[in-house]
């Protein structure tokens, strides 16, 4: 009898064992398709930022003060709502003594539109102002816009896994796993000192907005966006 029980014991024990040991499956061993995900939207950038600083004696004779107040009466005169679209960002009141130190202002201005921006060249080329640089262009609605693209990439990744399985007979179910890869935003970021240099920077010629005599289209800002995904295979 102790025999036995030992016996019926050692089976019991290799059993649990055995089932301990039993291999368990593993999910990315599973059919599935793996794909690649891709979106593109182009957008017209509607806020451009231009960095202007104005030198006292720049052009000789002119008070930074002096080339200030004429600035914003030209720039008003362009529809520029002046307390939402200029910004001082620097300055300098220091007097011109042995040193020579120059008294300067700078300033942050942003336009909507080519039309704008080709016209604030214009006044800042008849003021004799020379340091005039586009620094950044974008749009007032780019996170939507970045939102929206991502969400269309995912769904291109769905669709081109559905097209794979279809071509083989099969489906597709859940996703196993979303990898985002993040986005690409291609915008031009021109930095340049005289409006003939504005069309080689920014500008491509096909309209009637003109800097310098040369004519203004905006390049557009583009969004890509990538994300890699796994799908289960459905029978």
């Amino acid at each position: 009898m102790k025999k036995l029980i030992i016996a019926m014991t050692a089976l019991a024990a290799a059993t649990a064992v055995t089932a301990q040991t039993a291999p368990t499956p593993n999910p990315s061993y599973e059919e599935s398709v793996q794909v690649n995900g891709k979106a593109e939207k182009k957008i017209t950038p509607d806020e451009i930022h231009v960095a202007i600083t104005l030198k006292d004696n720049e052009p000789k004779g002119q008070s930074v003060d002096a080339l200030e107040t004429r600035m914003k009466r030209e720039f008003s005169s362009l529809g520029l709502d002046l307390e939402k679209s200029l910004k001082v960002t620097s300055m300098t009141n220091a007097p011109r003594k042995k040193r020579d130190v120059d008294t300067y202002r700078s300033y942050e201005l942003t336009v909507t539109n080519a039309g704008t921006l080709s016209s604030v060249f214009e006044v800042l080329g008849e003021m004799g102002v020379s340091t005039a640089n586009v620094t950044r262009v974008t749009h007032s609605r780019i996170d939507e816009y970045r939102r929206e693209v991502r969400v269309a990439a995912i769904k291109n990744a769905r669709a081109i896994a559905a097209e794979l399985a279809e071509a083989v007979g099969q489906g597709i179910g859940a996703a196993v796993w979303i990898v985002d890869n993040g986005f690409y935003e291609s915008s031009p970021v021109p930095m340049y000192k005289t409006r003939a240099m504005a069309a080689d920077a920014l500008y491509m010629s096909a309209t009637d907005e003109s800097v310098g005599g040369q004519s203004l289209e905006m390049q557009e800002i583009t969004l890509t966006y990538n994300v890699m995904a796994k799908f289960v295979l459905n029978r």
